[in-house]
């Protein structure tokens, strides 16, 4: 049996970006996300959908891919109350807490991996622990992947 030497590296580097339109569309400017401690992009899995019929091979149930669903995805961010991308993403979780949510680009980069969907920011709460960093919870709605990256890397 062959030996292999593990290729693991330590979680470091990875980032967080939010893409905003311009009104009228265009081409997004996106902002990095920054305070992030732990990332871990969302799981997107289709549903389900039963296609078992009396034929079914083996007495087995068969299935086939559904519809994707609305993934529900949060993370915690150091709080840095004035930073641009703290207090835009204040201003998106506003916009949604009055009915109007604006759909952003999210991009997930972990490892070097670029992921990128459409959601909105459902909720963004600074959180407080005496003797301890403030901390804030991030909560956004996933919708579809984008078939390619966006977001020009320079």
């Amino acid at each position: 049996m062959p030996e292999v030497a593990s290729q693991a590296d330590i979680s470091y580097q990875d980032e967080i970006f939010i893409g905003r339109f311009a009104t009228g569309g265009g081409t997004p400017t996106f902002t990095q996300i920054f305070g992030v401690e732990t990332l871990n992009p969302p799981e997107k899995v289709p549903d389900d959908v039963d296609v078992t019929h009396q034929q079914s091979p083996g007495r087995s149930r068969e299935t086939i891919p559904g519809l994707m669903s609305v993934a529900d995805w949060s993370g915690e961010l150091q709080f840095w109350p004035g930073h641009a991308s703290q207090i835009m993403l204040d201003e998106l979780a506003t916009l949604t807490e009055t009915g109007t949510h604006e759909d952003v680009l999210v991009e997930f980069v972990v490892g070097g991996m670029r992921r990128t969907y459409r959601g909105y920011v459902n909720a963004f709460t600074p959180t407080g622990t005496v003797g301890d960093k403030r901390m804030a919870s991030l909560s956004m709605k996933i919708f579809e992947r984008q078939a390619s990256n966006i977001r020009v890397v320079a």
